[in-house]
């Protein structure tokens, strides 16, 4: 009978086994690892978080402790213990003790590992183990016994949702398996007879006693001397935890970089023909982030909004549920638990007391997460009056992403900010001016400070910051001072189509609507789009398109995508991008943006603007140098939900000290010196004369007002637009520009 049972397992009546050459082919899903610029890894994408290790990576110590815990004559026998078979027909088998102990050795557990187990009822366990038993003689059959235990470590599943060896040792300590020291090792292996119950993180006395168990065994099989053993039970537990899969240096980031990926592969297969699977076949993916930037925009981030999340508690004394009750009932009444507690068809008694019953709730907390005592109605208040930020960083020549924080965090806050349209503010106003200087205007034409009133607009009459109206304006004095009269007034004499159609060319996608409001920013657009285009200022003129992966190598190193540099397209003339590159200077050395000079010490060449919308919702700004573009935005879920005053509630109080403290961390960066010390190419001598002219003027009878008009030829013959021709000038441009209107 038993024998007849052994050729039905292996004549495939519980079903096929796999045949030579599938066993000469052993692959496992192994996690497709993204890497840096600098290749260092900054995630993994895995349906399991596994890469493998090569033999020689893998010390003796490892080795030693496998064997003796696991199976101290695996180098005696050919897959099968015999005594431990014995123990299993009789004990396992013919007495259905599952518990008593499977006896299978390295390689009846890697053959396990790999093909896994079936249910065939009450025969399930004699079936199972039989599998394993033919599949371990063929396995040391093809494999040297190196190699069996290479493929095992690299197919046990650890603890934390890890398999294989380099996953494990990269978790638990940080390192690769080869520096593992004998302790870290017996740590590891230690782990293997149950991953939970001996996980060194949640369970630290578990794994210290099982670890201790592990290198007794290799004293009992002559791996170690006793004094060596001795020595090593009585150090301490440690660990050098990181979880690179859940806490990634950019999860923001690998979010789009796994999204593109799929995208640029999706109809590419492997040498089997079969289609790519980033989430299986250990793909490596390099991309343009650089480390060193992402962190310090993660750290300036973080700070700098953990401490106006506290000024802005302070400012909210009453109860957001009083303060903000729309916003809190339909954030309420949004949220899942309150659907679910609507499903459970429960009374308004019940309804109320599952929402104010006090329970321990894990939330985001000033840069981590901790655990806080609360109802369900205080977490949905909690989160209404969280202030949230997004920040990206991009190299202007190419559009290489070099940072890139969507937003807090992650795990809590999954919502893309840097991908979240906004109202833009103050920060548009640039692209009016320079939509203006590309058709011909003047920066030395003095703009009218008076208000106006747009009769055809709803009368609309926009007004400045600071409720002033006096004098005149040249273009960089309106924008060093965020004059909204002067932008208003440009983009009518501009024209609004005129605006909308550069900024398209200027990489800006997101609609806007044909409203002279659009001249401070009315119009919702993305943080991603503002930085794309404001690196045509800082690159001389041209849009590049913002790209994050380099290269993809499949795990055998072959090429599968390689980026291709675009040719970058001229949308400003050269000049007209110098011009604005020389206003937005005096953004940031007295304007708007002053505090990066007087407060955060910043000297390098710099220029930027500030932007804050109606009420105070929306906080920017961007700033650059030729070799670096950086924006960074601040505000809460809601727009309703604001500060009260430009105190803080202004773009230069709320995100300019994020991108103040990076370009610190920047600056102090001997490795990143390239990006902190650019200096912007000096105007030529024809373009300085052009911007020659006080920023102010309070008469309304300018000195030399007329001289402009030779100005204005002068750069209608220096500038080109897209076609190589003289930007035309729309009739009665000057009419437009200073006329009153009632």
């Amino acid at each position: 009978a038993m024998f007849g049972f052994y050729w039905a397992v292996k004549g495939g009546i519980f079903g096929p086994l796999p045949s030579d050459a599938d066993l000469n082919n052993i692959s496992n899903a192994t996690a497709t690892e993204v890497f840096s610029a600098d290749e260092k890894l900054i995630g993994k994408i895995f349906s399991e978080n596994r890469t493998n290790a090569k033999l020689e990576d893998l010390p003796q110590n490892l080795l030693d402790a496998l064997v003796a815990t696991e199976d101290a004559r695996f180098y005696q026998h050919e897959g099968v213990d015999n005594r431990s078979v014995l123990r299993v027909v009789f004990k396992t088998i013919l007495m259905g003790d599952a518990s008593s102990g499977g006896g299978s050795t390295i390689t009846q557990q890697l053959a396990k590992n790999l093909y896994g187990r079936s249910d065939f009822s009450i025969l399930s366990i004699p079936v199972n183990k039989l599998k394993e038993i033919i599949l371990a003689n063929r396995l040391e059959e093809l494999y040297s016994k190196e190699e069996l235990l290479e493929f095992y470590l690299n197919t046990v599943p650890f603890s934390d949702n890890t398999y294989g060896i380099e996953a494990a040792s990269f978790r638990f300590f940080s390192k690769k398996p080869k520096a593992l020291h004998a302790e870290e090792s017996a740590v590891l292996i230690g782990m293997l007879k149950a991953s939970t119950y001996y996980n060194p993180r949640l369970h630290p006395d578990h794994s210290l006693g099982r670890r201790n168990v592990v290198l007794g065994q290799m004293q009992r099989y002559g791996y170690l001397e006793k004094e060596e053993a001795d020595s090593l039970q009585s150090l301490p537990l440690t660990l050098n935890y990181t979880n690179v899969a859940r806490d990634s240096y950019a999860p923001y980031f690998m979010k789009r970089v796994r999204s593109k990926a799929h995208e640029l592969l999706e109809k590419q297969t492997d040498k089997k023909g079969e289609p790519i699977d980033i989430e299986k076949d250990g793909l490596k993916i390099y991309t343009t982030l650089n480390l060193d930037m992402q962190l310090a925009a993660q750290k300036a981030m973080r700070v700098n909004m953990a401490k106006l999340q506290k000024v802005f508690d302070r400012q909210l004394k009453g109860s957001v549920r009083k303060t903000y009750p729309e916003v809190y009932n339909s954030a309420l009444k949004n949220s899942n638990y309150y659907k679910h507690l609507l499903d459970l068809k429960l009374n308004e008694d019940s309804l109320e007391y599952h929402l104010t019953k006090v329970h321990p709730v894990q939330v985001y907390y000033a840069g981590t997460d901790t655990v806080l005592q609360m109802s369900t109605q205080d977490s949905i208040e909690y989160y209404v009056k969280l202030l949230h930020s997004g920040f990206m960083v991009m190299q202007p020549q190419s559009g290489a992403i070099l940072a890139y924080e969507g937003g807090l965090n992650y795990r809590f806050l999954p919502y893309d900010l840097v991908q979240a349209p906004r109202q833009a503010a103050s920060t548009f106003k640039p692209f009016v001016y320079a939509t203006a200087l590309s058709m011909g205007a003047d920066p030395c034409y003095y703009i009218s400070n008076d208000r106006e009133v747009y009769q055809e607009y709803d009368d609309w009459s926009p007004g400045n910051y600071d409720d002033n109206y006096e004098g005149y304006y040249s273009m960089r004095g309106a924008l060093r001072k965020s004059i909204n009269v002067a932008a208003v007034r440009t983009l009518m004499s501009t024209g609004i189509n005129n605006v909308t159609a550069k900024i398209s060319q200027m990489g800006i996608s997101s609609e806007i609507p044909n409203d002279p409001s659009i001249a401070l920013g009315s119009a919702s657009i993305s943080l991603y789009e503002m930085v794309q285009g404001y690196a045509v200022f800082a690159n001389g003129g041209f849009r590049v398109e913002p790209y994050f992966i380099e290269k993809i190598e499949s795990a055998s190193g072959e090429l599968l995508y390689q980026h291709k540099v675009q040719e970058p397209k001229r949308v400003l003339p050269k000049e007209v991008a110098m011009m604005m590159n020389n206003m937005l200077q005096s953004v940031v050395d007295s304007g708007t943006a002053v505090k990066l000079r007087n407060t955060y010490g910043l000297r390098n060449d710099l220029a930027g603007k500030t932007g804050t919308s109606q009420n105070y919702s929306d906080g920017w700004f961007i700033g650059y140098n030729p070799h670096l573009v950086a924006g960074s935005w601040v505000g809460a879920s809601s727009p309703q939900v604001h500060f009260s005053s430009g105190r803080y509630g202004s773009g230069s109080a709320m995100a300019l000290p994020i991108f103040g403290d990076f370009m610190k961390s920047i600056q102090r960066n001997v490795q990143l010196s390239f990006y902190s010390k650019a200096s912007f190419e000096p105007l030529p001598k024809q373009v300085m004369r052009m911007m020659d002219c006080p920023d102010y003027k309070d008469s309304k009878f300018l000195d030399g007002f007329f001289d402009g008009f030779g100005k204005n030829r002068k750069m209608k013959e220096t500038f080109k637009d897209d076609n190589g021709e003289a930007p035309k000038e729309e009739e009665g441009f000057l009419k437009r520009l200073f006329k009153k209107r009632k």
